[in-house]
């Protein structure tokens, strides 16, 4: 009952924030996490982030990621930070937004 890549998920955590914090002054953030998916899910990311990162130092190319919604790009860009030798922006418009990896030409 997740979702195609956790949207149901997704919207459930909306809505239940939406009533949380309905007559809070201050807010409260809500994070739902079913059997584990959202910690299993942003592992798989960090994983790809890193195989890609590895593949833009080896070839010295520009790799795309697929188009990810703005919650799963933080989480790769924030995992090649510290990513020696390459650096990361993203490009695109809405549901086309993604990542790219590119060489860092500082280094």
């Amino acid at each position: 009952a997740i979702g195609r890549r956790g949207e149901t998920l997704d919207a459930i955590q909306y809505m239940t924030s939406l009533v949380a914090n309905r007559n809070s002054k201050d807010r409260v953030r809500v994070v739902l996490d079913i059997g584990g998916y959202r910690y299993r899910h942003e592992n798989n990311l960090i994983s790809i982030a890193e195989r890609a990162a590895e593949s833009v130092i080896a070839s010295g190319k520009e790799y795309a990621l697929e188009p990810m919604n703005p919650a799963e790009r933080r989480i790769v860009h924030t995992a090649l930070q510290t990513f020696a030798g390459v650096t990361t922006y993203s490009e695109g418009e809405g549901q086309d937004r993604h990542i790219i990896i590119a060489p860092d030409t500082k280094e």
